[in-house]
C-alpha cells in the first residue's frame, strides 16, 4: 500500500524541528529522509500521484444508520465503527454513533459525503485514540457533518472531533462540526488545517490543541462560547499558533485566538468578533495578512513582546473610540501655593480595552492600522518603538502610551481624537509624520518632575496611575524624563475646553528640539501652554517650531539654545489665525494656521540667525524679532516677564498643571 498521506506531513515535521531548536545537522538528516519519498515536481503532478494512490490503496466505509459496510481491519458494533489498521479509508453515508481510530500506523480518512452524529452526549463523532498521524481529507464537491449530539455544555465531553496524535485537515470539500457539549476540534499534539471549507459551532473552544496549532489554508468559520483558536502547552510543543494562510472568521464568547505560547501570523485573512481579547499570546508577531478585530477587551495582547512588521489591521476595542472630551480617567486638583501640588491623578477602569497591548515591549516597523478604542490604542509596559507603518487612531484615552520610553523613527500617524496623544516616561521622535488632535496634553513625557513649579520649592505632584519605569536618555545616558525631537513632522492640536484641556507638549523634565518640524496649537484662553516643562531645560538647537498657546503659564527658553528662537506674547488671537515668519526681504521662512486661539507664540527656524531681524505676522498684527545681540528672546514667562535676553521665568509661579 502506498502511504501517500505521509507527504503533506513531512514539511510540518521540518518546521517543528526548527521550532524546537534542532541543529542544521538534525534538519539535514530529516531532509535526507524526505528525499527517500517520491519527488513531487508541481501541484499537477502531486494531484495525479494522489489520485493514483487513492485508486490503488483506498478502502471504502459505507455508513448506514447504526452500522456500516467496512473492509478488513475495520469493525462495527453497536453504532461504533473502529479502524484498527493503518491505511486510507473513504467514508460515505450517515452514522448515529462513533468512528474510532485506533490503528497501529498513520491513517487517512477521506470524508466524501459523510455524516456522523454521536449517540451519547459525552461521545465524540470521530475519536482518534492512537498516537499515529491522521490526515482528514475533505473530498472536493462533498458536504460532511460531525456532531457530538449534545444540546447543552458537558464538561465531561472533549470534542466532536478528537485526536490524541497529530491531525491534519486538508482538501476542498466542506465539513460542518456541531459541538453542543464542549470543543469543536481538539488535538492533544499538533493540529493543522491546510484546506477545506470548515464550519465549527461549539459550546466551548472552536479549535483547540495541546501543542501546536497551524493554519495554512482553507476557509474556517467558528462560532463558539470559548476561544475561537486555542493552543495550550503540551508534551511536544509550547502551545503556539502559526497562521500563514486561509480565510478565518471567528465569533467567540471569550478570546478570538488564545495561546499559552507564541502567535505568529505571516498571511491569511482573519476576522474576529470576541467578548474578551481578540488575539492573545506570550509573544505575538505579525508580518503579513489582513486582520479585522472587534473585541470587548484588548484587540491584540502580548505578554512579553508585540512585534508587527506588516499586515493590514482594523481593530475596534471596547466599543471603539470617540468623544474623548468626556473621558473620566483624569481628575485635576488645584495645588500650588507654598509647596502645593497640582493633585493630578489618573484612574482606569477594571476592563482593559486597548488596541495593541504588550506587558513588555512593542515594536512596529510596517503595516497599516485603523485603531478605534475606548482605552489606549497602543499601550506597552516597556519600550515602544515605531519604525514605520501607516496608522489612523481614534481613542477615548491615550493614542500611544509606554510606561518606559516611546521612540518614533518613521511612519505616518494620524490621531483623529484622543484624550492624551503620545504619553511615556520619555519620548524621542527622529522621523515620520505625526498629525494629532487631543483633548488633553498632545505629548506628555510623564516621568517624575526634576523641579516643581508649585511655588517655593513645591512640586506639581503629577501622577498618572501607571507603574513608571526609568527611561534612559539616548544622548546623555541618564535616567530622566524628557522630550527630544531630531526629525520628522509633528502637528498637534489640543481641542479641549476650559474644564478639560492640556498643554500641547508637556514634559516633567526637559524639552530638546534638535530638528524636524513642530507645530502646536492649544487654547490661549486657558492656563495651558503650547510647551511646558517641569524644571529641566527647554533647548532649541535645530528644526522649525511654531507653537501657539496661553501666555499665562508659558515658561522661558533656556539660554543654552544655539538656534535663534523666541517666545512672544500677543493679544489674544482668534482660532484659525495664520502665523508667518518672514526674513528681512519678506521671504516666508515658515507658516502655520493655529486652529485654536492663542496669546503666546514660540518661534524658531534654522534660517533665523544672530545679526538679523525677522518679522512674524499673525492675523492683522505683526511683531519684530531682533536677534542682533542674542540667540534667545523671551518676552514672557510664568506669570511674570523674563528678560529679553532669556533666563528663567519671572514671578513666583502658580498652580502646577
Amino acid at each position: 500500500m502506498k502511504k501517500h498521506y505521509l507527504l503533506p506531513l513531512l514539511p510540518l515535521t521540518l518546521a517543528i524541528a526548527l521550532l524546537f531548536g534542532c541543529t542544521r545537522e538534525d534538519v539535514a538528516a530529516a531532509e535526507a529522509a524526505v528525499t527517500e519519498a517520491p519527488a513531487v515536481q508541481d501541484s499537477t503532478e502531486a494531484a495525479a500521484l494522489s489520485a493514483q494512490s487513492l485508486a490503488v490503496s483506498e478502502e471504502s466505509i459505507i455508513l448506514n444508520g447504526t452500522t456500516a459496510s467496512a473492509p478488513e481491519g475495520v469493525s462495527c458494533a453497536d453504532g461504533t465503527v473502529t479502524i484498527e489498521s493503518a491505511g486510507t479509508y473513504r467514508l460515505t453515508g450517515s452514522l448515529t454513533g462513533q468512528i474510532i481510530v485506533d490503528a497501529d500506523g498513520p491513517v487517512e480518512l477521506i470524508l466524501a459525503g459523510a455524516s456522523v452524529t454521536a449517540a451519547q452526549a459525552g461521545d465524540c463523532a470521530i475519536e482518534i485514540q492512537s498516537d499515529e498521524d491522521v490526515l482528514l481529507t475533505l473530498e472536493a464537491g462533498t458536504e460532511n457533518t460531525l456532531s457530538d449530539g449534545a444540546s447543552t455544555a458537558n464538561s465531561a465531553a472533549s470534542a466532536a472531533l478528537y485526536s490524541k496524535g497529530s491531525l491534519t485537515i486538508d482538501g476542498s470539500g466542506s465539513l460542518t462540526i456541531s459541538a453542543g457539549a464542549n470543543n469543536g476540534i481538539q488535538c492533544k499534539t499538533t493540529l493543522t488545517v491546510a484546506g477545506g471549507q470548515l464550519t465549527v459551532s461549539a459550546a466551548n473552544h472552536g479549535l483547540k490543541s495541546a501543542g501546536l496549532l497551524t493554519i495554512s489554508g482553507g476557509n474556517i468559520t467558528v462560532q463558539c462560547g470559548g476561544d475561537g483558536l486555542c493552543a495550550q502547552a503540551g508534551r511536544l510543543a509550547a502551545g503556539d499558533i502559526l497562521l500563514s494562510g486561509g480565510n478565518i472568521s471567528i465569533s467567540a464568547g471569550e478570546r478570538g485566538m488564545d495561546s499559552e505560547g507564541d502567535i505568529t501570523i505571516t498571511g491569511g485573512d482573519v476576522s474576529i468578533l470576541s467578548t474578551d481579547d481578540g488575539i492573545r499570546g506570550a509573544n505575538v508577531t505579525v508580518s503579513a495578512g489582513n486582520i479585522i478585530i472587534d473585541a470587548g477587551c484588548d484587540g491584540i495582547q502580548a505578554e512579553t513582546l508585540l512585534f508587527i512588521a506588516g499586515g493590514n489591521f482594523q481593530i475596534t476595542a471596547g466599543g471603539g473610540g470617540g468623544d474623548a472630551s468626556s473621558h473620566a480617567g483624569e481628575s485635576f486638583g488645584m495645588g500650588g501655593g507654598m509647596g502645593g501640588a497640582s493633585g493630578e491623578t489618573e484612574t482606569s477602569s477594571d476592563t482593559s480595552a486597548k488596541g495593541l497591548k504588550s506587558d513588555g515591549d512593542v515594536a512596529i516597523s510596517g503595516g497599516t492600522f485603523d485603531l478605534s478604542t475606548s482605552d489606549d490604542s497602543i499601550h506597552c509596559a516597556g519600550l515602544c518603538t515605531i519604525d514605520g507603518g501607516i496608522m489612523t487612531i481614534c481613542s477615548s484615552d491615550d493614542a500611544i502610551h509606554a510606561d518606559d520610553m516611546l521612540v518614533i523613527n518613521d511612519g505616518t500617524i494620524t490621531v483623529t481624537d484622543c484624550f492624551e496623544g503620545l504619553e511615556a516616561y520619555a519620548i524621542e521622535i527622529h522621523g515620520g509624520e505625526i498629525d494629532l488632535r487631543s483633548v488633553n496634553d498632545g505629548i506628555n513625557a510623564n516621568g517624575p518632575e526634576t523641579m516643581g513649579m508649585g511655588g517655593f520649592g513645591g512640586a506639581s505632584g503629577e501622577t498618572n496611575g501607571e507603574t513608571e519605569d526609568s527611561a534612559t536618555d539616548s544622548v546623555s545616558g541618564s535616567s530622566i524624563t524628557y522630550y527630544r525631537q531630531t526629525g520628522g513632522s509633528v502637528n498637534l492640536v489640543v481641542t479641549g475646553s476650559m474644564s478639560n484641556i492640556g498643554d500641547g507638549l508637556d514634559s516633567n523634565g526637559s524639552v530638546y528640539i534638535e530638528g524636524g518640524t513642530l507645530i502646536i496649537s492649544t487654547d490661549g484662553s486657558t492656563q495651558e501652554g503650547a510647551i511646558d516643562y517641569g524644571g529641566g531645560e527647554f533647548v532649541i538647537t535645530g528644526g522649525t517650531v511654531i507653537a501657539g498657546g496661553s501666555s499665562m503659564m508659558q515658561e522661558s527658553l533656556s539660554t543654552s539654545s544655539t538656534q535663534c528662537c523666541a517666545i512672544l506674547s500677543t493679544n489674544t488671537q482668534a482660532a484659525g489665525t495664520e502665523v508667518t515668519i518672514l526674513d528681512a526681504d519678506g521671504n516666508i521662512l515658515a507658516s502655520a494656521v493655529m486652529e485654536d486661539s492663542f496669546s503666546c507664540l514660540i518661534l524658531s527656524h534654522p534660517d533665523m540667525t544672530v545679526g538679523n531681524v525677522y518679522t512674524v505676522t499673525y492675523g492683522t498684527e505683526s511683531a519684530t524679532l531682533d536677534f542682533t545681540s542674542t540667540t534667545v528672546i523671551n518676552s514672557s514667562g510664568g506669570f511674570g516677564m523674563g528678560s529679553m535676553g532669556g533666563g528663567m521665568p519671572g514671578g513666583m509661579g502658580g498652580p502646577g498643571f
